[in-house]
């Protein structure tokens, strides 16, 4: 139990961890996270003070340093560590009892070795017969690894097809939108035409319109991303990075849609005969 600050690289910032007395004379004492302490002792030190884990009263006696949030998003400031005898025998009653077990590999092109010689052990200890399937899971790194890469990449995958959906049916509300602006504005576009305005000039008016209204969207969307990605971190707790590239590509995208999905628009409003479109 002492060597679980080594396998998870962590130690205390306040106090003691648990010795390897703590573990033979199942003693009940127990280190806690931030998290646990803010929430338990908040604003007064917790060393010495005593808590309740089921029935049965612990003394804390460190706190561990802070870690903040995994890539998951589970904190892993909120947790308690007490000695595995005193877990065993004192709470759960099941001394051979394992939940879960962490080995360190010091160099990683063993690890595929060692991983089946733990393979062999467990089956060994658990009496199973070859052809029986394994009760227990193993996982490397480096199978944690390609997991999360997977997750991500579909992850990925699935935004971006929203994204893309996304920027078309916006595309083409903004289309149908100038293609009214055209429609409701004939006599506008008829007087330009015939005090001297050339097709460009026209062509080039309802691009920028166009621009203007997919700009103004981006702006605003962003600032909405920006207000729900606060109201979540305060919400869960968990801190979030904003990415100024997110704000360059708000922009690049908007300028995009507003140019594919306004240049029809604005071709029909140049191409207007100016009689037609005063009559």
């Amino acid at each position: 139990m002492p060597n679980w600050a080594d396998a998870w690289k962590r130690g205390v910032s306040k106090g003691d961890f648990i010795q390897a007395e703590d573990v033979e004379l199942l003693r009940k004492v127990c280190v806690i996270g931030e998290t646990v302490k803010n929430e338990l002792f908040p604003g007064s030190n917790p060393i010495g003070a005593e808590l309740l884990i089921g029935k049965v009263k612990f003394k804390v006696q460190g706190v561990l340093q802070k870690r903040g949030a995994s890539p998951g998003g589970s904190d892993f400031d909120n947790l308690i560590v007490i000695p595995f005898s005193t877990a065993s025998r004192r709470l759960m009653n099941q001394p051979k009892y394992i939940a879960m077990m962490r080995v360190i590999v010091d160099d990683p092109s063993h690890l595929k070795v060692i991983s089946q010689q733990i393979s062999q052990v467990l089956r060994r200890n658990h009496r199973l017969a070859p052809q029986e399937e394994d009760d227990f899971r193993l996982r490397s790194s480096t199978q944690i690894v390609k997991m999360i890469k997977g997750v991500s990449g579909t992850l990925h995958i699935f935004l971006l097809l929203i994204a893309g959906l996304s920027l078309i049916v916006g595309g083409i509300v903004i289309m149908n939108i100038m293609l009214i602006s055209v429609s409701e504005r004939k006599q506008e576009i008829g007087l330009r035409k015939a005090v001297g305005a050339r097709s460009k000039d026209i062509l080039l008016q309802f691009v920028l319109e166009s621009l203007a209204i997919t700009l103004s969207g981006g702006i605003l969307g962003f600032v909405v991303g920006i207000l729900g990605v606060k109201i979540m971190e305060l919400v869960s707790g968990t801190p979030a990075v904003i990415s100024w590239e997110a704000l360059a590509l708000a922009f690049g995208f908007s300028f995009i849609v507003g140019i594919i999905f306004g240049v029809q628009p604005a071709r029909k409003a140049a191409r207007l005969d100016p009689v037609e479109a005063l009559r």
